[in-house]
């Protein structure tokens, strides 16, 4: 029998590591190695920053990655990417499999760290979970490396094209957002190449590793003619995916068919806003200006990048699940239902009361970030002499930091130090997750032997 860990739980080394490889690719940032030459140094705030967006796959950035970072810098930001995409499942997997014995599957605390920070993993054991994850993430980004080599390669040199589709590959399929070109993917807004594969991967790496596999199976089982059926958990996932991302592209052509972000062609209103709505997801690349979008566009924004991906994936927010979830909640409360149902099967109360933490927790997150940010931005200075959108600024850009977008409306170069380090807590906040954090500090769950008498109250 493997003794259990000592000082610390399997969560709690997770977010340690993360915290550890923050630090140890900040300090690599310092280095006159990772900037081009003649280049102003980099200071330890936006190295920390730039370090905590690339481990978070973030994307948001104080110092243009194209501009300030050598291939050295460029290298560091995307080996962090890549950790930071593969995510806890891949680092909890590896601790369980340390401390716990390979084949010899996992406890039931442990099993339970993996479905609030990736989804359910029934009795798969770690080490194949692993390998699986490790395969289907490097032959995902190969596919997008080859497709966008081909349109590099009519611009620049074979190296450097080569180079491009892989930083770009690697960092649309973790849903980063960090990319070379100064102006994002606005540069290729209509190419349809570009834009196919890095929504391509956006999507891949936001649906999960187990909704993928499943997928899988099921289109394999369909093949040989044999019946299987998908998982709630993935019809759950798949549907509220497409569903958001064509409500997202309609309602975006609609407010800003003839605006100064989009213009006035339908075909390349539709294409622009068919990624943005896909970006939304925590991915953080652009093909449209995102200050020049109209107020309500930013709102609808807004909701989406909180809404963010899915279980088991590379995205962040609070989980396209947790909304569906939510949603047949109030469905089932306006219907006078007694339990909630989706897609005609019923949801476990345990897993209705699990969306609503996740909801609380990210609004609460929000309140404080945006409290946090005005503070430190606006200070003491009156109301009526501040910008007149620089609260819906700070509101995107904590709402991006969360859900791990990176998508900003410029002003992330221009925040203090203070803010500088609110938006970074925020970004590994958003990374841990809420439920994660907590588990983190406080540990196992004690039982509790007894239960106080029960009385109503008037609730609205």
């Amino acid at each position: 029998m493997v003794s259990p860990v000592n000082e610390f739980t399997i969560s709690r080394l997770v977010v340690v590591s993360f915290l550890l490889t923050i630090l140890t690719g900040s300090v690599l940032l310092l280095l006159p190695v990772s900037r081009l030459p003649n280049v102003e140094p980099v200071s330890w705030i936006d190295a920390l920053f730039t370090s905590a967006s690339a481990v978070c796959v973030t994307g948001l950035t104080v110092r243009d990655t194209g501009t300030t970072f050598s291939v050295f810098g460029q290298g560091v930001i995307l080996g962090l990417i890549q950790i930071g995409g593969l995510g806890f499942l891949t680092l909890s997997t590896y601790f369980i499999t340390r401390f716990q014995g390979r084949g010899k599957g996992m406890r039931l605390q442990h099993r339970h760290l993996l479905e609030i920070s990736h989804g359910f993993v029934d009795s798969v054991a770690p080490a194949q979970l692993l390998r699986a994850i490790l395969a289907f993430t490097f032959l995902t980004e190969l596919l997008g490396v080859l497709l966008l080599f081909i349109r590099f390669s009519e611009t620049f040199p074979t190296d450097q094209a080569v180079w491009m589709a892989v930083f770009h590959a690697i960092s649309a399929f973790c849903n980063a957002g960090f990319g070379l070109f100064a102006d994002s993917m606005m540069g290729y807004r209509q190419d349809l190449l570009v834009n196919g594969t890095i929504m391509g991967l956006i999507i891949l790496g936001g649906l999960g590793f187990l909704v993928v596999a499943d997928l899988t199976l099921w289109c394999a089982a369909r093949v040989r003619r044999q019946r299987e059926s998908l998982s709630l958990h993935s019809r759950l996932v798949l549907q509220t995916t497409l569903v958001l991302i064509l409500f997202g592209m309609l309602a975006f052509a609609a407010m800003e068919l003839g605006g100064a972000a989009m213009g006035d062609q339908p075909l390349a209103v539709l294409l622009e806003s068919l990624f943005l709505s896909v970006t939304t997801r925590t991915a953080g690349f652009n093909t449209v200006d995102t200050a020049l979008l109209t107020g309500p566009t930013l709102f609808l924004v807004i909701l989406l990048m909180a809404i963010g991906g899915s279980p088991g994936s590379t995205a962040g927010g609070m989980k396209t699940t947790t909304a569906a979830v939510c949603f047949s909640l109030l469905r089932a409360k306006a219907r006078n239902r007694p339990r909630v149902e989706c897609l005609e099967r019923t949801v476990p109360d345990e897993t209705v009361n699990k969306a609503m933490l996740v909801v609380t927790g990210y609004v609460l997150a929000i309140i404080i970030g945006i409290l946090l940010l005005q503070l430190t931005e606006t200070g003491q200075q009156p109301f009526n002499k501040t910008e007149g959108n620089l609260f819906l600024a700070h509101l995107f850009e904590t709402v991006s930091a969360l859900g791990t977008v990176g998508l900003s409306t410029g002003v992330t170069p221009t925040l203090s130090m203070g803010g500088k380090l609110v938006v970074t807590a925020l970004m590994f906040v958003g990374r841990v997750g809420p439920l994660l954090a907590a588990s983190a500090m406080i540990g196992a769950v004690s039982k509790i032997q007894y239960t106080f008498a029960e009385e109503n109250v008037n609730i609205g």
